[in-house]
Parts: C-alpha cells; structure tokens; sequence
C-alpha cells in the first residue's frame, strides 16, 4: 500500500512541473496553442513587398460627392482621391494543394481608396481578374470571388494581444466579407471571427453601406464601414465596454488601424487567395501567412488636423496639452467563444479550397479558457495536486 501511495505521489509531482513548464513556454509572449502555421507558401518569397503604410484622406463631404448605391467608381478619382496599386508583389498568395506554392493569375492587381469623414471610412477597390465569378445570391455564405478586409480599429487589438496574450482564445481580427452579385448590386457583407458574426445590409441599419458592379477586366465595390460599428466590433472581440480611442494629444496621435485586404479567387481550373501579409514562417523557412491582428500588412493612418472630427463618442480627439488616460481593465473571467463552422472561407461554389481560407489552422478559435490567465489556471491546477500530494505524503508518515 505503502509502494503505492508513494508511487501516485511521485506521478502528481512530475504532473504538476509538467504543467508548469508548458504553462510558461510562451515564445514572443504568444502561446504557440493560439494559432498553428499552415502550409501557405510564395511563388516568389524574394520579390514580396509589404504594401506598409497608406494615408486615409479626410474629407469631411465625401458623402456629397460619392454615390455608393451604383458601384461606379468613377466619382472617386474625378474627385481626386488617391489610389494605391496592390500588385501580386505585395500578396501572399496559397491554392488547394498545401504542398505547392500558389500563383496569382498574371495581371492581376487591386486599386484601393481609403477616404473618411466623421462617421464612415469609406473603401473603394477596382480588381484586375481576367476570371471573374459571380456570387450566388441568397447563400448562407459567400461565394464566387470575394474581397475580404480585416481592421484592426485603432490597432487595439494587436495591443491587447501583445498585453495579454493568455486572455484571447482568438486572437484573429473581424475579417469583413463579401462578394459581387449579378442579380443585385448592394453589398452584403459578412461578419467573421467575432462573437456577432452575420451578414450586415445598409437596409437592417447595421453600419455598411455599398454596392459591387462587374467591369470591362473584372469587378468593382464601393463601400462604408462606421466608425460606431468598427468600435463596437473591436469591444466584443476584446470583451471590453465604454472603451474610448484617444487621438491627438501632446503627441499629435494618429489615427492608426491595422488592415489586410485578402482575395479569393473562385474562378479558372483551381481555386487560389491571396493576402497582404507574410506575417510568419513556415517550419521550412517559407514566407506563410498570418491571420492574427499583429501582423497586418497594410497601415491605414489618419492624420489628426484641426478639422477633422468624429460623431461618435467612441473616438475622443484630445487638446494639444492633454494626454491619454489609463486603458480601461479587462473583466476577470473569459467569455466562451463558440466559432461557426464550416470555416467562413470555405467557398461554396464547388472549388476545392484548405479547410479555412483565413487560416487553415483552424483551431485558433476553439480554445475556452475559464480564467483571463491561461498559465495561472494551469499553475493553479498544478498547485492544488502538489498540495494535496504533499498531505497525502504526511498522513502516510504519521500513519508509520
């Protein structure tokens, strides 16, 4: 009995330090358990070029100038808003095999505009696609070829992530979906990797607004994200409320929102996406991409100038000799997070994709910690059987 008892002791030991020494392995402060690399490789790795930083254009009767509602983007240039060439050299790009490299079809290229005024920031891309592809209407999920953004509102959740790496199960950004339909040019756009994920219309008044049209070489959108919505995303995937974004100041800061602009091609013989971002590695040193909020590939900066403004009470503009108050504290306890499935970049068309064209990964979301410290829930874990192993060590000796 003795030999026993003893036996279970020396188990509970080697469990606990086996948990403890996990528990702390955290690379980088990130828990390699949060996202897995998949196998997303570059034609030509040497020749990326990361797209960096892009101006956001204030302009305060944009709406004035702009009809969103036909898809036809040439207000924006007539109007002299910049646009800013994203070619196949600052995409990452992946197919439906994991163990080739994909290519982007030749002469592809995306034009992307970034205008705001106090409650939109208004998105307009041409696409160059020789293969365009339709969506079908009235599908749960998009399909056909499909534009995808992710906005990292005020790079706040990059920050949170990097403070707390632990507390988030998911440390994806809200990717925004969507696609062009024949039958109806308004956009219905899809909200992914947040606790709301829907389909978001103009018409149910849920902070979008736009339309899609095929061209001559491709197709076109046009549309509006709300500064009110964006916010609102950024505090159900941090698990915040009545958090405010602080710009200006004595350090004159920007606005500054981490983004990436993905593409998924479900036209031609195989189906192949591309990115903005390499972000990581593979295991074999391949450029691979990243799905998390801290390595975006493109920079949107706002400049804070004594005419812009906001209408909404989320984004504060201090005076030129304030400074930033403290964050707000994150709640105790981890909401559970239940992801949809299939993935939400599965197309549904018919082509053969990876299992999650957002990061085949698959499993960074599926992680529910009960507790905003992963590792103190696991050291505490350990603690409690130490302990009791270390009781059940001194009653035995008494007994003797």
């Amino acid at each position: 009995m003795k030999k026993l008892i003893s036996f279970l002791i020396l188990t509970a030991m080697l469990l606990t330090l086996g948990a403890v020494t996990i528990s702390a392995e955290l690379p980088d402060g990130l828990s390699s358990s949060l996202f897995a690399r998949g196998h997303y490789c570059v034609d030509n790795p040497d020749l990326f070029t990361p797209v960096g930083t892009i101006q956001i254009q204030w302009d305060p009767q944009v709406s004035e100038k702009l009809n969103l509602s036909d898809g036809d983007m040439t207000d924006w240039a007539d109007n002299g808003y910049n646009p800013h060439l994203i070619t196949t050299a600052n995409m990452v790009a992946w197919g439906d095999s994991s163990a080739d490299a994909a290519t982007l079809a030749e002469g592809w290229n995306l034009t992307a505009y970034f205008v705001a005024d106090s409650e939109w920031l208004y998105i307009g891309f041409y696409v160059a696609d020789d293969n365009f592809v339709y969506g079908v209407a009235n599908e749960d999920r998009y399909s056909g070829d499909t534009f995808q953004i992710c906005i990292d509102f005020g790079n706040m959740l990059g920050d949170a992530v990097r403070a707390e790496p632990e507390f988030f199960p998911n440390p994806k950004n809200i990717f925004y979906s969507f696609c062009c339909y024949e039958s109806d040019s308004s956009i219905r756009i899809k909200r992914e990797e947040s606790e709301d994920d829907r389909w978001l219309t103009e018409a149910a008044g849920d902070g979008v607004k736009g339309a899609a049209i095929k061209t001559s070489s491709g197709w076109s959108a046009e549309f509006a994200l709300s500064w009110e919505m964006l916010h609102a995303d950024y505090e159900a995937k941090a698990w915040l409320d009545d958090t405010k974004l602080y710009l200006g100041g004595q350090s004159n800061k920007p606005l500054q929102i981490g983004c990436c602009l993905y593409y998924l091609n479900g036209g031609g013989e195989a189906f192949w996406a591309a990115g903005t971002t390499n972000g990581i590695t593979d295991n074999d040193g391949t450029p691979g991409v990243s799905w998390t909020c801290y390595d975006n590939g493109v920079n949107l900066e706002l400049a804070i100038t004594d005419e812009v403004s906001f209408n909404y009470d989320g984004i504060v503009i201090l005076k030129s000799d304030e400074t930033e108050p403290p964050e707000a504290e994150r709640p105790t306890e981890a909401p559970i997070q239940t992801p949809d499935e299939p993935s939400a970049g599965t197309p549904t068309d018919g082509t053969t994709a990876e299992a999650d064209t957002k990061g085949t990964s698959g499993n960074a979301g599926t992680q529910t910690p009960a507790t905003q410290d992963g590792c103190s829930s696991v050291v505490g874990i350990g603690s409690v059987v130490l302990v009791s192993a270390v009781a059940a060590a001194f009653i035995l000796k008494k007994k003797d």
